[in-house]
Order: structure tokens, then C-alpha cells, then sequence
């Protein structure tokens, strides 16, 4: 009798189906259950109240990836016992939402509307009116600024909440969770904290990497293994370590320092354990910080580098930076700015004492200028030289300057600039309130 063998046995099919990942099967169904975001989820804040009073309004969550906002609109169902829909505006169009809206004629439901900053105009004027009867309880999840991203009619029928990068110690709390209650696995404290560190604060990613290393190691995985793993995928798996803020804060220091070579010793340092995106942050801080008005255009050269670098990743992105970083390091300084808005500030403690000319107040809504007495402000491009001759500051500040130059040669010309538009605009001399001798004076328009 011949032996029936199947290429495909009965018992290892199973296989082939669909696998839920760890991110889904751990994805809270209560508040209890959630991290992070005590700001907005801690008892007595805003949000909490909201979903803990059952208020049925629309909400927008706008942060970075794997913080929670998806996982808050299952639980904004599940707390007010509505029906829960789900609606993707990179991928999905209006007649899919349309048969969403229709599958609920009669009820309230609950639409977790992803990637709602990219939501056509048209789709957002369609979801208008089932915003204002009540029919939809929407929430909106996105990365982008919805400020800037979303028209003002949908905005304004939403409670918006920033969320923050999860901490490492909450994403821990769910990779210890996650591997006990999956995998029946005591993971080690020191590989646990590992594995949260390498989502930068995206909990998504650390359970990701989890679930990857245990179907690689199972239970006899090992610090180095994770290491090893983190370095591969470009994963910052010591990001929060004292060490590796010392190597960050050395890098930042020698290129203020204006040693080129020691910030990028330390740059390659940063960039071999794969921490870009904190290298990229701090050289867009740098590049005003440090250059200021010395060399703006400059500073515009590092920000493009350094937003490239993002867009390219590593290990390409390594010349972007290091040349963004040679240049922060051989170019002039100037805190010019920082020491303006300083000064500034000081003033704007108290608003009140100095009041603005009253054309200066918002006149765009009907009867302003009967209610508020706006005035009428002149247009600049009517004027001889495209700037308005009336005053812009409060009266009590007028001759008050608060930018003072740095020595360098691209500030002198901004400072003649400063004075000449100061002059004309006022009719008075610019008389300067500080003591700028240690600043040369000269014509920057004479060769």
C-alpha cells in the first residue's frame, strides 16, 4: 500500500492564515489598560473628563506615530457603547465613506478617521453636516499639525489634543506585559528596556521588534542579540542611556566650540548606534541658535541638510549631516536674535500697559470698525517706497530698540537696514539705548 504524502499536510496549514501582530492583540480596550498621556488622560484632564462624562463630541489627535490615538478611539467606543468604524484617508475614498455612514442610518457611531490630514476638501465638506447633527462622533488621528492641515469648518467642530512620544518607561510597562501575556515569557528587565528604546517613543515599533526577536530566539534571547538587531535596522537602542546624552551633548558643545573635528568624532558616534533623528533635531535648533543673523543663509543650507538626511535615512544621510555639521562648526556666531526676543519679552510681560494703535486690531468681521474703533490701516502698497509710514509699536515703546548686532559683516548691513526703516517709518532719528562701542560702525552699501 502506497504512503499518502501531501505537499500541503492538513495539520500545517494553519500556517498560511492570517496572523494578527502583538501591536493589535495588545491594544487596550479601557483606559486602565492604556500608557502614557497622563497630560491629557490623568484623572481631572481634559480628555479623561470627556470620555469619563460620556460627552459625545468629535475629537482630533494630532502626534507621532504609535503614541495611542488609535487605540483611544476604540476606547471612546467601547466607554460610550457606540458603534466603532474605521476610515483610511491615504487609501480610501468618498463612496467607501459614504457606505460606512449609510450602514448606520439611524444611530450614533464612533469613525476613527486615519491620516485625517489627508482628507481631500471635498470629503471634509461632505462630512460636515453629519459632524453638525450629531451623526458621526468622529476621531481624527493624525502626525501633522491639523491647524495647518484641516479647513476651519471641520476644526472647529473638534476638541483637538496633541499627544506626546510615549516615555520608555510606559512602553516598557507594555513589552513586559505583551511578553507574559503572548508568549508566557519573563523577559529581563535590561532587554525589555532595550526594546522599548528602540521605537523612539513609537510603542507600535517596540512591539514589533518584540515579536520579531522572540520568533527569532524565543526565550534564550540574548542583550547582544538585540543589539545586534536594533544596529541592522538603524534602531536607537540605547537612546535614553546617560552615555549616549554625554556623546550628544560633547557633539553639540565642539561644534559650538568650532572644532570640526571633535563634532564629527562625536557625530559618528551618535550616528553608528543609529540616532538621527535627535542629531537632525538638534542641528535645525543650532542653526538659529548658534548662526543667528551671522549667516542666514546658512542656516537655510543646514536645515535642508539636515531635512534631507531625514527623508534619505541612514547610512546614506551620514554625509548630509557631517556636512551640516562642518559648516555649524567653521561659521560665525551671532545670539543676536536670542537676545532680541529676550528684551522683547520683558515688555510683553504686561501687554496691557502698552496698548496698540487701534488700526492695528482686527477688523475683518463685520461692524469692527463701529464696535472697536479700528481705524484704518494704510495700505503699504501705496507708498512710495512699499512701507506704510504709521506706527506699529505702542506709544510708550516708540525709540525703544531691542535688537542689538554681533560684530560680524552680514549684521552691519542688517543693522543699517534696521536704523534707515526705524527713521523712515517714525520720522525720528534712531537713537540707540544701549552701548554698542564695541560694534564698528560703517556704510555697508560703500565698497
Amino acid at each position: 500500500m502506497t504512503e499518502d504524502i501531501s505537499l500541503f499536510p492538513e495539520d500545517e496549514s494553519a500556517n498560511n492564515h492570517f496572523k494578527e501582530p502583538l501591536a493589535a492583540k495588545m491594544r487596550p480596550s479601557s483606559l486602565s489598560e492604556m500608557v502614557g498621556q497622563e497630560h491629557l488622560l490623568a484623572e481631572g484632564k481634559p480628555l479623561r473628563q470627556i470620555i469619563d462624562e460620556h460627552i459625545p463630541t468629535s475629537l482630533i489627535l494630532w502626534g507621532p506615530p504609535g503614541t495611542g490615538k488609535t487605540t483611544l478611539a476604540h476606547v471612546v467606543a467601547n466607554e460610550l457603547h457606540y458603534p466603532f468604524e474605521q476610515f483610511n484617508a491615504s487609501i480610501e475614498n468618498k463612496s467607501q465613506l459614504t457606505k460606512i455612514i449609510h450602514h448606520h442610518p439611524h444611530e450614533l457611531f464612533v469613525l476613527l478617521l486615519d491620516e485625517i490630514h489627508r482628507l481631500t476638501k471635498p470629503i471634509q465638506d461632505y462630512l460636515l453636516p453629519y459632524l453638525e447633527n450629531g451623526h458621526i462622533l468622529l476621531v481624527g488621528a493624525t502626525t501633522e499639525n491639523p491647524i495647518l492641515s484641516l479647513v476651519p469648518a471641520v476644526r472647529s467642530r473638534c476638541q483637538i489634543f496633541e499627544f506626546e512620544a510615549l516615555k520608555i518607561d510606559d512602553v516598557e510597562k507594555m513589552i513586559v506585559r505583551a511578553a507574559k501575556q503572548v508568549f508566557n515569557y519573563e523577559i529581563p528587565s535590561e532587554i525589555a528596556h532595550m526594546i522599548a528604546n528602540t521605537g523612539n517613543g513609537d510603542l507600535r515599533t517596540s512591539l514589533n521588534v518584540l515579536e520579531t526577536l522572540f520568533a527569532m530566539y524565543h526565550e534564550k534571547l540574548t542583550v547582544e542579540q538585540v543589539k545586534a538587531f536594533s544596529r541592522q535596522q538603524h534602531l536607537t537602542y540605547d537612546k535614553d542611556a546617560t552615555q549616549h546624552y554625554d556623546y550628544l551633548s560633547a557633539w553639540r558643545d565642539s561644534v559650538e566650540g568650532s572644532d570640526a573635528d571633535a563634532a564629527l568624532y562625536y557625530l559618528a558616534v551618535l550616528l553608528e548606534a543609529g540616532d538621527l533623528e535627535s542629531v537632525v533635531r538638534s542641528l535645525k535648533d543650532m542653526s538659529a541658535l548658534d548662526l543667528g543673523l551671522a549667516d542666514p543663509a546658512r542656516a537655510t543650507q543646514i536645515i535642508t541638510l539636515a531635512n534631507t538626511a531625514l527623508e534619505i535615512g541612514l547610512p546614506r544621510a551620514t554625509t548630509h549631516v557631517a556636512m551640516a555639521t562642518m559648516l555649524l562648526a567653521i561659521s560665525p556666531r551671532s545670539d543676536s536674535v536670542m537676545q532680541a526676543y529676550h528684551r522683547a519679552a520683558q515688555d510683553a510681560k504686561h501687554p496691557n500697559k502698552h496698548p496698540m494703535p487701534t488700526y492695528l486690531r482686527d477688523s475683518h468681521y463685520r461692524g469692527a470698525d463701529k464696535l472697536r474703533g479700528a481705524g484704518v490701516m494704510k495700505n503699504m502698497f501705496a507708498q512710495p517706497r512699499k512701507v506704510a509710514k504709521q506706527a506699529y509699536l505702542p506709544e510708550d515703546l516708540i525709540g525703544k530698540h531691542y535688537y542689538e548686532p554681533a560684530p560680524n559683516k552680514n549684521e552691519q548691513t542688517l543693522y543699517y537696514q534696521y536704523q534707515k526703516l526705524f527713521e523712515y517709518i517714525y520720522d525720528k532719528p534712531f537713537k540707540e539705548n544701549n552701548d554698542l562701542s564695541h560694534f564698528e560702525h560703517f556704510n555697508p552699501y560703500q565698497e
